[in-house]
């Protein structure tokens, strides 16, 4: 928690859809940075983010509560992985890293807005945007104002061009297959000397699909509570400390970039100056891999499964766009099972046994498939696994702690 004793009000900026989101944000976000004011920026309600999306989202910023006077910003968690929670930052948190960012991009690039601000990746773009003096270019299709596409993103990527500057973008990894699938998406790409990739892990598919096209992605690992990205490629950036527990590989954090504490208060995830994540990583040759959360692994009839591992080999199947493995409750033995939810060519469940037995044995096949159209999707564009689940009659098995990974 922080430790000033001095408290002032919080101020909500609704921040609307499309090119009017930055504009909304930019001169509160200079006022918060400056020390002036803390803001929590908030999604307005849309087709994208219903009223009680967007309700959750404005109650855990918790707008009556007074807020330390050394915080600058309250964000909330994308709520992903539970309920969403409000994260205080400080100016120095959400600026540690910015100036090493930047220099990724040739040190003063102009920033492509192509992921809500109301997510701390949307957010980082701002404040390295900010550090530039420059407002960054948004896509017309930010925070759900309408369909994510090529185009769009060609259209912001020519309006960067023309600042005669380096180009910068942050994307989730749901945006890449629509880039890559076009020739207007892959020049676009191309364009940027920057193209940073987080909230969630990089399908094999689409890291292959981007060594062939020849597009070069930064993949990040942080969430709000590290002020986002922190680990690049898997490397920490400078002042970033991360260890791991010997008996469970989870990921410890330390760094400037550090959250304050949480606005309800509960801050057991802080340890002093670490921050204990609920994720797994082990070392390999100096770079950290995150292989998944700890409650990514589930025992099956005794057996320990990892879902990221199965994810990652159903990913890999030829008929398989995007798949993520679900877990549920058997509701008359109480025993967890699996469900393969998954976007691309059908597919039965046979054909999926002799896919993931070899490897991981029959007991770690899904025993329930479905074919989507689409995932259902958080405000900042990350797979809602719980309301994916919901959407296809499925109980996800309740998971454990807050920490949500989150983009640079």
């Amino acid at each position: 928690m922080s430790n000033s004793d001095a408290v002032r009000a919080l101020e909500l900026v609704e921040v609307p859809t499309g090119h009017a989101a930055v504009e909304a944000l930019w001169d509160r976000l200079n006022s918060a940075l400056a020390g002036d004011s803390v803001i929590a920026p908030i999604p307005e309600k849309s087709s994208a983010l219903p009223g009680p999306i967007v309700a959750a989202i404005r109650d855990a910023v918790r707008p009556a509560d007074p807020v330390p006077n050394d915080i600058a910003v309250v964000m909330s968690t994308s709520g992903s992985t539970g309920n969403p929670r409000g994260v205080m930052l400080t100016a120095q948190a959400l600026t540690s890293t910015t100036r090493q960012i930047n220099s990724r991009a040739g040190g003063d690039p102009t920033w492509v807005l192509a992921i809500p601000p109301t997510s701390i990746g949307g957010l980082n773009v701002m404040v390295r945007a900010h550090a530039t003096g420059r407002r960054p270019i948004a896509v017309s299709s930010v925070g759900g104002a309408e369909r994510f596409t090529d185009q769009a993103f060609a259209d912001a990527i020519d309006t960067a061009r023309a600042t005669d500057r380096p180009i910068a973008v942050s994307l989730v990894p749901t945006q890449l297959p629509r880039l890559l699938a076009t020739a207007a998406g892959r020049s676009a790409l191309s364009e940027c000397a920057l193209v940073l990739v987080g909230g969630a892990a990089l399908a094999p598919q689409a890291a292959r699909d981007c060594e062939a096209a020849g597009i070069s992605v930064t993949t990040t690992y942080g969430m709000t509570e590290t002020s986002g990205g922190c680990v690049l490629d898997g490397y920490p950036l400078d002042g970033v400390d991360i260890r791991l527990d010997e008996t469970d590989q989870r990921i410890h954090i330390a760094g400037p970039m550090l959250a304050s504490g949480y606005r309800d208060g509960i801050d057991d995830v802080f340890d002093g100056r670490w921050l204990r994540t609920n994720d797994r990583g082990r070392w390999s040759d100096g770079v950290l891999h995150v292989i998944g959360r700890l409650d990514d692994v589930i025992s099956i009839q005794g057996v320990n499964v990892d879902l990221v591992a199965i994810e990652d080999r159903l990913n890999d199947h030829p008929a398989v766009t995007s798949a993520i493995a679900v877990p549920t409750v058997d509701q008359e033995t109480g025993d967890h099972r699996i469900a393969m939810v998954y976007v691309g060519d059908r597919v039965d469940r046979e054909e999926i046994r002799n896919w993931i037995s070899p490897n991981f044995g029959s007991i770690a096949t899904p025993s329930s498939i479905h074919l989507v159209q689409g995932f259902t999707l958080t405000a900042s564009g990350k797979v809602d696994r719980r309301a994916t689940a919901s959407a296809i009659g499925l109980t996800i098995a309740e998971a454990g702690d807050e920490e949500d990974e989150e983009i640079a």
